[in-house]
């Protein structure tokens, strides 16, 4: 009989046994790295371009070049598109972010031929129509203006621009006007320049087995829409020499803070380390800044901190939402525990309860195939492999209160963060 009297034995994880992505080369050369796992007849593929903001002329291109795909093709209305989806229970996601346009779909792996009939078309023979685009600029428009009513769009806005300069692609500088200027065009070029076979690389997760990689190649590995990669442009960034900025709100009734820096890249040899130290300011509802100002201050509801890792730089931005008469309040506690980590030594027991949480995270990063895919994809795009895991995994467990105090001394000196407070009171 089990004695539930007894606690069951502790062991430490040494080592994650996982299914590791593997590649193919279509006939083309297109890269496809595929996590054949799971038992559920179900496939998420991800086509993946060199489309972001990054290589943008002018605002707004890709996003709306890539929203404009599912609008209308040679063979399919956007109605048509839509309704092929929704008979198949199928889902299409359009994403851009700063260097990269996606074209996502989950599907259950009978109906894949179907579905990637329609994704063929999208994705090598988008027509751009008029009405169309006319329609997306409009709900654009308004989801523009909206946003742009909340302090926090306009903290993180200018936030960005603070930290890579106005003109710099990684800077959110999108105008009301900048919706009129988008020729339709422009959106074509832009299509034309980036979504071919020589700039792109498609992950597959799920039940992946010879038939769907054979599907892929008669889809996909033809050289009808092969062309040569455009020229990656290069960017200076052009940081604000001033610390502190404020954003005017009129009647705001709360104000939003973004206070960040510069950081080091996930190839750096202190990334893991620093993992854990961020975590520990605010990476979780048990962190110094959740307790401090939520929990003992009650300034906020919610303030974390966290890394944003990208190609061409990546950097740690501590966030929250006040009340007008507790921006200045917040920013002596968010200073103050920055030095606490600095003089003070973790205790034992807030080390082990961040190791523990830290550690479900990572557990959690690999359960499942749509999530070991994802977890490849947040190496391969910074050319690392999965001996970043193990290192991390064993950072994890060897980490000491003496060496993120050190770590605290070198990169969290309040005076080399930026400061952005968005809102109707300036302090």
């Amino acid at each position: 009989m089990l004695n539930r009297l007894i606690q069951p034995l502790v062991n430490p994880i040494e080592h994650i046994d996982m299914v590791k992505a593997e590649k193919r080369q279509l006939s083309n050369g297109i890269p496809v790295y595929y996590v054949n796992a799971g038992t559920q007849d179900v496939v998420k593929i991800d086509f993946v371009f060199e489309a972001g903001t990054w290589f943008q002329t002018s605002n707004l291109v890709a996003s709306i070049c890539n929203s404009m795909l599912e609008e209308g093709t040679s063979n399919f209305s956007s109605s048509e598109i839509a309704e092929k989806f929704d008979f198949y229970g199928a889902h299409l996601q359009l994403t851009v972010d700063q260097n990269q346009g996606f074209v996502n779909a989950i599907s259950l792996g009978k109906h894949l031929p179907a579905i990637l009939d329609v994704m063929e078309d999208l994705i090598k023979r988008s027509v751009f129509p008029e009405d169309e685009l006319e329609v997306l600029i409009a709900k654009n428009k308004q989801k523009w203006l909206l946003e742009n009513e909340k302090v926090r769009t306009l903290c993180q806005k200018k936030f960005t621009q603070v930290m890579f300069g106005d003109a710099h692609p990684y800077a959110i500088n999108n105008t009301l006007e900048d919706f009129d200027r988008i020729a339709r065009e422009d959106l074509i070029r832009f299509y034309q320049t980036h979504y071919h076979s020589g700039n792109c690389q498609i992950f597959v997760a799920g039940k992946v087995e010879e038939p769907v990689l054979r599907m892929l190649d008669v889809r996909f590995g033809e050289n009808d829409w092969k062309q040569t990669n455009a020229k990656v442009p290069v960017y200076e960034i052009n940081s604000s020499p001033k610390k502190f900025h404020h954003v005017e709100k009129a009647n705001g009734l709360q104000s939003a803070i973004r206070v960040g820096k510069f950081w080091v890249t996930k190839s750096h040899p202190d990334y893991h380390a620093l993992s854990v130290l961020t975590n520990i300011l605010g990476g979780y509802f048990g962190s110094r800044l959740m307790t401090n100002i939520r929990e003992e201050k009650g300034y906020t509801y919610g303030i974390g901190s966290f890394v944003l890792n990208l190609k061409q730089a990546s950097y740690l931005v501590i966030s929250t939402e006040v009340g007008n008469e507790y921006i200045e309040p917040t920013l002596v506690e968010i200073a103050a525990e920055m030095k606490r980590l600095q003089i003070e030594p973790i205790s034992e027991n807030e080390l082990e309860t961040v190791k523990s949480y830290l550690l479900g995270e990572f557990l959690r990063d690999f359960d499942g195939p749509f999530a070991l895919a994802g977890s490849f994809k947040a190496i391969n795009d910074f050319g690392l492999d999965y001996s970043f895991y193990d290192q991390a995994l064993k950072v994890l467990r060897n980490i000491t209160s003496e060496e993120l105090m050190q770590l605290a001394q070198q990169y969290l000196n309040p005076e080399d963060f930026y400061t952005v407070v968005a809102g109707s009171k300036s302090i």
